[in-house]
């Protein structure tokens, strides 16, 4: 178990001794995000705007428009909100930014309402052209990291940090826009995750297993595009989905799995995540066990439902 944000940045910090183009823009978060390591050895790639979330965009699109690849580092719940009209004209003009979202869900925990990222993913795959990558795990993260850099245009990327998280890929794993990967196969129940959740997910399944649920589990790692034949194929051959997630039910990765069932083949449609309410404030831990997003809990829920 590790950390992804770390994971990240460390892969971030050996892309840029290859790639010259590659730089970070930074809102005085170097330590928090893992970048001392960036911001030592290219001080010179590695602007810090201070605590400005919207000029923090802004300076990112110029330095794209004159070549160099920025990756933005920022918490996902000031990025995604204070500067949301600058990603949106970020977006417009088609700029090679990574907008990288640390610290995203409730992991601020105690931080309170003013801290969670419960809203980004929402706000962020309403935007054209915006390609948003929510990894689960350290491989994971770094996977999206490359499928980033391949590719021209916006990307937010949705990075768990502040919380370990259990490896769930081999060596080499790769995740693509529009892909998906199945963690488990299963006919009862299909569960669908992103991001943290993928990993509690699992877990879920193997705890039906043993009250007789054979649960399939699918990881989407891509919420923006999305894998719509995965999630077709899953309702088709299991007749049920679950989604849960670190997020606000409305809009998230619930509301675009549900968005495909409902044009391709409706099946019932469980959503679980955060309710249209402020978290309270607490550990992160605390958090997610109150709203119901740990394994055990998840797979109550999971049983309760199909019975």
């Amino acid at each position: 178990m590790t950390d992804c944000a770390t994971a990240f940045s460390a892969e971030l910090l050996r892309l840029a001794r290859e790639d010259e183009r590659i730089c970070i823009v930074n809102n005085d978060s170097a330590e928090t995000h893992s970048a001392l390591g960036f911001q030592s050895e290219f001080p010179e790639r590695f602007v810090d705007v201070g605590i400005a979330e919207q000029n923090l965009v802004g300076v990112s699109v110029g330095l794209a428009n004159s070549g160099l690849r920025p990756f933005v580092y920022s918490a996902s719940c000031f990025m995604a909100s204070r500067a949301l009209e600058q990603i949106k004209n970020a977006a417009y003009t088609d700029a090679d930014v990574v907008f990288c979202g640390f610290v995203s869900g409730l992991a601020y925990g105690a931080l309170g309402g003013t801290h969670h990222a419960v809203e980004d993913l929402a706000w962020m795959r309403a935007i054209p052209r915006m390609k948003v990558l929510a990894p689960a795990t350290p491989r994971d993260t770094v996977a999206a990291l490359h499928e980033a850099l391949a590719h021209d245009g916006p990307v937010y990327l949705r990075i768990v940090s502040k919380l370990d998280t259990p490896e769930l890929f081999p060596a080499g794993h790769t995740l693509s826009y529009g892909g998906s990967a199945q963690l488990r196969d299963g006919g009862d129940v299909t569960l669908i995750g992103t991001g943290l959740l993928t990993s509690r997910l699992v877990e879920a399944a193997r705890l039906l297993a043993e009250d007789g649920v054979d649960a399939r589990v699918l990881h989407l790692g891509s919420v923006e595009p999305i894998d719509a034949d995965a999630i077709a194929g899953a309702a088709r051959e299991t007749g049920r989905l679950v989604v849960a997630e670190d997020h606000v039910v409305n809009g998230g990765l619930g509301g675009a799995v549900a968005e495909v069932v409902v044009r391709t083949n409706p099946v019932p449609v469980l959503q679980i995540g955060i309710p249209q309410v402020f978290a309270p404030i607490g550990p992160a831990g605390h958090l997610y066990d109150h709203f119901g997003l740990t394994a055990p809990k998840l797979a109550q829920r999971v049983g309760e439902w199909l019975r």
